[in-house]
């Protein structure tokens, strides 16, 4: 006699093993899947599709701006059982800490959240962050509970070159059977056939042929679909060419906004559909590729996995009607208000700044303006380079808003020397005011951008009394709109729908005084010293592809 099963799924099942539609049903008792077959069960459910839970294959859940109980919270509705999440920016302002605090806080949160340890901490030497972790702490990480991967290995030059750190970090999760995830905007040729000898992923094509020579050379390829970085309709061709069982959704950077009006991974999803792609191939990215990729059990309806399932009304539209966790229905419910986050707060430490401690002094300029080295933000998260001139008033360089020349300041804000990088900034379209941040990637120091110094200073300082977040300022309102992010100077606990709110607001103001649609997303990534090509740190300006500081000045 059939033994009667607690649950049982009927409808047309998305078999991701096969790539086939099968009507049929799931069987699920003590929370996994024991039959694909017909079982007598105290509770039946109908559904015109069932599919595996989406799992995220590479994210940072701080650019959501919420905690990771909060993401949950605000994704599993929308079938997203599973992340791989890399800690990486938290790991940047407090450390080993919290690598752990954040795995503890996924005990709060239905979400399957795995972790990769952060394998850059600092991310280079050209900027200062809060914590550094050697290779020594990183080891120590990977025996943390649910660790699934080395995460992203940005110091491909040192990987290369046999840096012994970098080197160590790998062979240590090797030595553990671990994934090694990488990271290789622009890198090709040679360099290309080095770096995948020791890292088996990448997330950073910008471009079909990038991402095609990746895929040739062995390397699993992630099709972006962030924020900022909004890669996917690119790359999609590569499913034409090379095994789709070969490639993943993820999303990296995915800003609260989003997530709440469009989704996380479940959005790549329905965009590759819109784009062209089969629906099965589309689910098959988002869930079992991953789970191969990192050795996860779930991510398909097999008999033993557990029961992560997603019943859907249609599946082209990824329109969900119910999603069960470990066979759990609607496992959301009663997780509203999880506790507060173990991360860190109070971690933004600098001195009260005037605005001439953010201007460029040059006592000895000769004429009305300057030429000097600019940041160009051509949108993403890439920048180029330019040069253009600005005004010299009162023997300082100051912004020309005009021709969308901005001042740039990045204040190290982890309670060290306060010291101040200063440079300038085009395309991100300011008119008057200010915007800042304390979420700059990836050192997380302050980066504020405006049209003069004194709005920069009104913001700045209002983050430092915040203890983190984002603001902007209108001088000629005097009105100044910020959301706190108090854990880790980069995410708040309450309700993902709050800070949904308050960050609208700040961003509604912001696009008043002129900032472009992407402008406060772009913001934190101009410190970002790893990418090329132009970057700002608390240092000093870095021409990227160089690996050095620049003068500003020329």
């Amino acid at each position: 006699m059939t033994e009667r099963v607690d649950t049982l799924v009927r409808g047309t099942i998305v078999n991701v093993d096969t790539g086939n539609l099968d009507d049929g049903a799931v069987a699920i008792d003590d929370g996994r899947v024991v039959a694909l077959a017909e079982r007598p069960a105290d509770r039946e459910l109908d559904a015109n599709y069932v599919a595996p839970g989406l799992i995220d294959a590479h994210m940072h859940v701080e650019s959501s701006m919420v905690t990771l109980p909060q993401y949950g919270a605000a994704v599993v509705p929308r079938g997203v059982t599973a992340v791989v999440h890399d800690p990486h920016e938290i790991a940047n302002v407090v450390g080993a800490s919290g690598v752990r605090a954040v795995v503890r806080d996924a005990e709060y949160t239905p979400l399957k959240a795995r972790f990769t340890v952060p394998s850059s901490v600092p991310a280079s030497d050209l900027q200062d962050c809060g914590a550094a972790l050697s290779a020594e702490t990183v080891t120590e990480l990977l025996d943390e509970p649910n660790v699934v991967a080395l995460g992203e290995v940005m110091d491909v030059p040192g990987l290369i070159a046999g840096d012994e750190e970098v080197r160590a970090k790998v062979s240590a999760a090797r030595e553990r059977g671990l994934t090694v995830d990488g990271h290789m905007p622009r890198v090709t040729g040679s360099g290309l056939q080095e770096a995948a000898r020791y890292l088996d992923n990448d997330h950073e094509s910008i471009s079909l042929a990038e991402a095609r020579e990746k895929a040739d050379v062995g390397l699993r390829v992630y099709l972006r679909e962030g924020s900022s970085s909004k890669n996917l309709a690119d790359l999609l061709p590569l499913a034409d060419a090379v095994d789709t069982r070969r490639l993943s959704l993820c999303t990296d950077d995915r800003e609260v906004t989003d997530i709440v009006d469009e989704g996380g991974v479940d959005f790549a999803v329905r965009k590759a559909v819109r784009e062209g792609a089969d629906p099965v191939e589309a689910v098959r990215m988002a869930t079992i590729n991953t789970a191969e990729a990192y050795d996860l059990p779930f991510g398909r309806l097999d008999p033993g996995a557990p029961a992560d399932l997603v019943l859907l009304d249609d599946l082209e539209t990824w329109d969900v009607d119910r999603v069960l966790v470990d066979g759990e229905a609607d496992p959301t419910d009663g997780t509203d208000s999880p506790p507060s986050s173990n991360v860190a707060t109070e971690t933004v430490d600098f001195d009260p700044v005037s605005a001439s401690d953010l201007a460029i002094a040059v006592p000895d300029a000769h004429g009305s303006s300057r030429r000097i080295r600019v940041i160009d933000a051509v949108g993403g998260i890439q920048t180029d380079g330019m040069v253009a001139e600005v005004p010299v008033q009162e023997g300082t360089l100051v912004a020309d808003p005009d021709d969308d020349l901005l001042a740039l300041a990045v204040i190290e804000r982890h309670g060290g020397d306060g010291g101040i990088g200063r440079g300038f900034v085009h395309g991100l379209g300011l008119d008057r005011g200010a915007i800042g941040s304390t979420v700059a990637h990836d050192a997380h120091n302050c980066v504020v951008a405006g049209a003069d110094h004194a709005s920069m200073a009104t913001v700045a300082n209002e983050l430092r009394d915040l203890n983190g977040g984002v603001a902007a300022y209108d001088p000629v309102e005097d009105e100044l709109t910020a959301i706190a992010l108090p854990v880790a100077g980069l995410m708040s606990d309450r309700p993902i729908e709050t800070v949904y709110e308050r960050y609208e607001a700040v961003a509604d103001l912001a696009a008043e005084i002129g900032v472009c649609d992407s402008g406060l997303m772009e913001l934190s990534f101009l410190a970002l010293e790893v990418i090329p090509k132009y970057r700002l740190t608390n240092r000093g300006l870095v021409d990227v592809e160089a690996g050095e500081h620049v003068d500003v000045t020329l």
